[in-house]
């Protein structure tokens, strides 16, 4: 789909051609990755128990979910779950903390890539990448808390390697307690949920409470709001306090969270309007003082902490754990803290309902009455997110060509301070396949990584942004074409000048827009009913979803030639930096077309533009 990197040298760089799939597994070791190898020994602890009869203590890593540290719930009960490994098991400890969903793959390949022993992914955004990094390290032990498991067309989960540990909680038991504990206690007969991301794990939190609140008070009103459809909406307290104002002022008396550090808002309005609210995860009665009624607790730390004693024994098995009320994996707290606020005939009643359940009399739903309705704003508001999140990655890789171009500014582009520069770019962004120097004639004279310096000596002066770069003398990013690498991909060229100022080639850097997009834009589709990608102005498709259309034109193809509604919506957005529009889908047979609303927004660098698109069924827009 456009031109490819070499003219003589295509035999060279063949040679180490690999396919989509190997790269995807392949893992970069960072060469100044200070964060984590400052992490992992600035954590070390003297050896305990049976660690300390090794001269070297097992090193474990824990990566934070979005929120990190301090959210008081979630992240909190898996950082006290290692460090009670540390006191009572002698292990090292790395604790890494990522603030956006782009550095998620690059904190967790940065850990598999050092010498910690064991990887633990708080979150379910892990799964999928954990898996990889299991078989790509079959020596190393990874654990994913809140493991989302994958199935195949018939239902059945996928096999995780025998080196993962997937810890599934059964947070719709814990929450059906909780919920009949607010039923019961309510005086108004109107209680509250706020959930943080709208994903199929909080939506059990919401069907376990919605249940348990039903089963004692057929009659209770359950009011129920989500604080968003990204990963953000668990680390928004602002909203979490609005949310709760409202549902308090509408006649809740009691909320429950399960929106990790959004719930600070709740806990917020709870103390203004004196009102009770519920916790998560752990024991948040601290978080407003005799207002917080009970907490539905996932004992996180306990499976953390057991996990790492079965890898310091020897004895870790990989596999789907899931902890429920029989497994002590959920509860709900009862204490010194919240005792007087539940009364005894109100606590009798939900430890027979806990026992019920664990002696399978009560099946408690995973599955709410929520449907995804999504607002028109809501769609937008998700466009201009991911913008911004897009944006942001690809200004940084862009900014750091422009510092190593500045480095390399009076410098030999061959020898070994360009290699250092190289290195050090290729290593600071995960999503690049390679970067090299060029000449002032178009000659590639160095390239890492090593395994792809087959191609110096390559002359690329023929290529379209070559020329570009060669009349304007200024950055240039080119069109989307298919690598011999593999993936389709894009490269960034930045001038590099002599001493007299003097044109004297360029610094560059080629990378997948799939490899950069997947991790940003990809936990947001799985989760909601939309359809994402990005398109160049050609119509070329640089990244869909659907991982089989990257690549494809959109007016050209002959997959898209059936549907005449989708191209003229595709040339619309071709013609406009930003707009909506609207498209029917027509399905094979008789069935009926789906009608689909589209908004569109502009990512753009140095001539180079992108389109990014998000669509929606009607069916799933409110009214």
């Amino acid at each position: 789909m456009g031109p490819s990197r070499g003219n003589g040298s295509d035999t060279a760089r063949n040679q180490r051609k690999d396919t989509l799939n190997e790269w995807r597994y392949r893992m970069k070791v960072i060469w100044k990755a200070f964060l984590l190898m400052t992490a992992l020994a600035a954590s070390s602890f003297a050896a305990q128990d049976s660690a300390a009869h090794s001269p070297i203590p097992p090193k474990v890593a824990l990566i934070f979910d979005i929120g990190g540290r301090g959210d008081g719930g979630f992240n909190d009960s898996a950082y006290r779950g290692l460090e009670k490994a540390v006191a009572e098991l002698g292990v090292q400890a790395a604790y890494i903390e990522h603030k956006r969903n782009l550095e998620l793959a690059h904190a967790v390949n940065q850990a598999a890539a050092s010498d910690a022993g064991m990887i633990i992914g708080v979150g379910f955004a892990f799964s999928d990448t954990l898996n990889k990094l299991a078989v790509r390290y079959p020596d190393k032990k990874f654990v994913c808390v809140d493991y989302g498991a994958t199935r195949d067309d018939k239902g059945r989960i996928a096999p995780l390697p025998p080196n993962l540990s997937g810890l599934q909680f059964k947070e719709e038991e814990g929450s059906y307690l909780v919920g009949a504990m607010a039923a019961l206690k309510s005086r108004t007969g109107t209680i509250g949920f706020i959930g943080g991301m709208d994903n199929p794990i909080i939506r059990k939190f919401q069907a376990g409470y919605l249940a348990g609140a039903r089963a004692v008070r057929p009659d209770i009103r359950v009011t129920s709001h989500y604080a968003g459809i990204t990963g953000q909406a668990f680390n928004d307290p602002e909203k979490g306090y609005r949310l709760a104002k409202l549902m308090y002022g509408e006649g809740a008396d009691i909320i429950f969270h399960a929106s990790g550090a959004t719930g600070a808002g709740l806990f917020r309005a709870a103390k203004e309007m004196n009102r009770l609210a519920i916790g998560v995860d752990i024991d948040q009665s601290a978080m407003a003082p005799g207002l917080v009624l009970t907490s539905m607790t996932k004992n996180i730390d306990v499976a953390v902490f057991e996990s790492v004693r079965s890898f310091v024994r020897g004895n870790f098995s990989g596999g789907l754990r899931i902890l429920g009320l029989k497994e002590n994996g959920v509860g709900f707290t009862y204490n010194d803290r919240n005792r007087k606020l539940i009364p005894a005939d109100i606590h009798d009643r939900v430890l027979a309902l806990q026992a019920k359940i664990v002696a399978g009399e009560v099946a408690v739903p995973v599955e709410s009455w929520h449907k995804h309705l999504l607002s028109r704003k809501d769609l937008q508001d998700i466009l201009f997110r991911l913008q911004g999140e897009v944006t942001t990655v690809v200004n940084k890789l862009d900014n750091d060509l422009q510092r190593s171009a500045q480095a390399l500014s009076s410098r030999d582009l061959k020898g070994g301070y360009a290699r250092d520069a190289l290195k050090w770019l290729y290593g600071a962004n995960p999503y690049i396949i390679d970067c090299e120097t060029v000449s002032n004639q178009g000659i590639m004279l160095a390239v890492e990584p090593p395994e792809h310096r087959a191609s110096e000596g390559a002359d690329i002066s023929a290529q379209v942004h070559m020329v570009r770069l060669f009349k304007t003398v200024k950055p240039v990013m080119s069109g989307a074409f298919r690598s011999v690498e593999g993936p389709d991909a894009v490269v960034i060229h930045h001038p590099v000048f002599s001493a007299d100022h003097q044109f004297a080639g360029s610094v560059s850097a080629l990378f997948a827009p799939e490899y950069l997009l997947s991790n940003i834009i990809g936990p947001v589709a799985v989760n909601l009913p939309v359809d994402i990608f990005l398109m160049q102005t050609d119509g070329t498709v640089i990244y869909d979803v659907d991982a089989s259309q990257i690549g494809l034109n959109v007016f050209r193809d002959p997959l898209y030639q059936p549907f005449p509604e989708l191209i003229a919506l595709a040339r619309n957005v071709a013609a406009a930096n930003e707009g909506t529009g609207s498209y029917r889908f027509y399905r094979k047979g008789a069935e009926a077309p789906v009608e689909k609303a589209a908004y569109w927004r502009t990512v753009a660098l140095h001539g180079a533009t992108w389109r990014l698109v998000i669509t929606c069924a009607m069916d799933s827009i409110e009214k």
